[in-house]
C-alpha cells in the first residue's frame, strides 16, 4: 500500500476583492504577528478594481452625474471623457459591459502628471467585456491601457486613450450611429453616416443575391482617419495604407462566433467614386457572410470569391474591372501561379492587379463550372483549409490543371 504523507506548511487563501485574484499568506514570522504591509501594487489593484465596478454599473444604469464622478478630482478632460464613453454606450446600444483590473504596466505616468494629478498616478491593464445588442450574437473581450490615480484608498479615472494597444472607437472617441434592419454604421463623424448606412445596406442586397441564404447583419466602423484605424486595431502605422476597408474580429480573436465588424480606412476610402465604395463594401460584406475572418484557405479564394459577390451584378466590362492585371499580362505576360500571401501583401506595389487575377479566377470557376459549383468548391475549401482536395471532389480536376487555364483566360483577355 502506497502511503502519502502531507505535511501542512502553510496556509494560502486566495481572496478575490475588486481587482485581481491575489494570494494572502500568513505573516513571516508565524506566531501570530502583524502581517505585512500590502505593497503598492496591492493598493493600486484594490483601489482601481473598486473604481471598474462602479464605472461598469454607471455606465449601464447610471446618470451622466453618476459617470462623471469618478473622475479624477479636479480633472475636467476626465470629466468630459466619461460623458462622452456613457454617451457612447447608450448610443450604441453596449450590454454585458465589464472592466476588470489586470496589473500595472511597466510605463509610469510622468513625474509633472503625477504632480498635476496630486496623487499615485499609474497606466493599468483592464480586461473589457462587452457587446453591441441585436448585432454582435457573443461578446468581446479587449485589454486595454487605463490611467487611474489613487488617493488614499480611492481611485479616480483619469483617461482610457493613453497607448498604442488596440482600442474599441467608441472608448478612444465620441461616435454617431445609424441603424437600420440591416446594418450598424458607427462614424466619428456624423456626416459620414448617410453614405456609409446606404453602402453597408445595398451590400447586404447584394450579397444575398448570391448568398441567399445569408441573413446577417453588418457592423462598419469609421474611425476619424487612417492613424483611428491603428488605433483601433493595433496594427503597425502603415499596415493598411493602401487597404479600404479590412474586416476583422472585433478583439483580434480566432474563436469562431467572435463579433467580426468590417472597419474603413477613410484616406483610401473617402476619394473612391460611387461604384468602387459599393465594390468594396460589398466585398467586405462577403468576407463577413461566409466567416472568412476565421478561415485559413488559400488567398486568392479568399479573396477572388469576395469580389465575385462583389461584382457579379455590376455592369462594368472586364477592361475596366481588371485593368491592372491584364496590363501587367501584356507586360510581363501572365503569373505564373495564383497570387498568394506575398502578392496579398499590403505593401506589395501590384496589391490592386492581385485583387483583380482572384477575382478572374473565381470567375472563371463560374464560368466553367457554373455558380453553385463555385459556392460549393469555396464552402468545401473552407472546412479543408486548401483547395487540393475540393479541385477534385467538387470540380473533377486539379490545381494544375486549372491554373494553366486561368493563366490562358488571362492572355486572352489581355489580347
Amino acid at each position: 500500500m502506497l502511503c502519502l504523507l502531507v505535511a501542512l506548511v502553510a496556509v494560502v487563501l486566495v481572496v478575490r476583492a475588486h481587482g485581481p485574484e491575489r494570494a494572502v499568506l500568513p505573516a513571516k514570522d508565524g506566531g501570530g504577528g502583524t502581517p505585512d504591509a500590502p505593497s503598492r501594487a496591492d493598493l493600486r489593484g484594490d483601489a482601481a478594481g473598486a473604481l471598474l465596478e462602479r464605472l461598469a454599473s454607471r455606465l449601464r444604469h447610471g446618470t451622466r452625474r453618476d459617470v462623471v464622478a469618478l473622475a479624477a478630482p479636479g480633472d475636467v478632460a476626465a470629466r468630459r471623457e466619461l460623458s462622452t464613453l456613457r454617451a457612447n454606450v447608450h448610443r450604441l446600444g453596449v450590454t454585458d459591459l465589464t472592466f476588470r483590473y489586470i496589473d500595472d504596466q511597466a510605463r509610469e505616468v510622468g513625474a509633472a502628471r503625477r504632480r498635476a494629478l496630486g496623487g499615485d498616478a499609474w497606466v493599468g491593464q483592464v480586461q473589457m467585456t462587452w457587446r453591441i445588442a441585436g448585432f454582435d450574437r457573443r461578446e468581446s473581450h479587449r485589454e486595454v491601457p487605463m490611467t487611474f490615480v489613487r488617493r488614499g484608498s480611492d481611485a479616480g479615472f483619469v483617461t482610457a486613450r493613453g497607448g498604442d494597444q488596440a482600442t474599441p472607437l467608441w472608448l478612444l472617441d465620441r461616435v454617431f450611429v445609424d441603424r437600420s434592419p440591416r446594418s450598424l454604421v458607427v462614424a466619428t463623424r456624423p456626416g459620414r453616416l448617410p453614405r456609409f448606412s446606404r453602402l453597408a445596406d445595398q451590400a447586404v442586397v447584394d450579397v444575398r443575391k448570391v448568398l441567399p441564404r445569408w441573413r446577417g447583419r453588418l457592423v462598419v466602423e469609421v474611425p476619424p482617419d487612417q492613424h483611428g484605424l491603428t488605433r483601433v486595431l493595433g496594427s503597425k502605422p502603415d499596415a493598411y495604407r493602401e487597404i479600404a476597408a479590412v474586416t476583422t474580429t472585433v478583439d483580434g480573436s480566432l474563436t469562431p462566433g467572435t463579433p467580426v465588424h468590417i472597419f474603413v480606412n477613410p484616406r483610401v476610402f473617402d476619394p473612391l467614386g460611387p461604384r468602387g465604395s459599393q465594390i468594396v463594401m460589398s466585398h467586405e460584406a462577403t468576407h463577413v457572410a461566409v466567416r472568412a475572418a476565421f478561415s485559413t484557405m488559400p488567398t486568392w479564394l479568399l479573396e477572388g470569391f469576395a469580389d465575385y459577390v462583389a461584382l457579379a451584378h455590376v455592369d462594368l466590362p472586364v477592361s475596366v474591372t481588371a485593368s491592372q492585371i491584364l496590363r501587367r499580362v501584356r507586360r510581363h505576360g501572365a503569373p505564373p501561379h495564383l497570387p498568394g500571401k506575398r502578392e496579398f501583401d499590403p505593401q506589395n506595389q501590384a496589391l490592386g492587379a492581385s485583387y483583380e487575377s482572384a477575382w478572374l479566377a473565381c470567375r472563371l470557376l463560374a464560368e466553367e463550372y457554373g455558380e453553385k459549383k463555385l459556392i460549393a468548391f469555396y464552402r468545401a475549401s473552407d472546412r479543408a483549409d486548401s483547395t487540393r482536395g475540393p479541385f477534385r471532389s467538387v470540380l473533377g480536376t486539379d490545381a494544375k490543371s486549372f491554373t494553366r487555364a486561368w493563366r490562358q483566360d488571362l492572355r486572352g483577355l489581355a489580347g
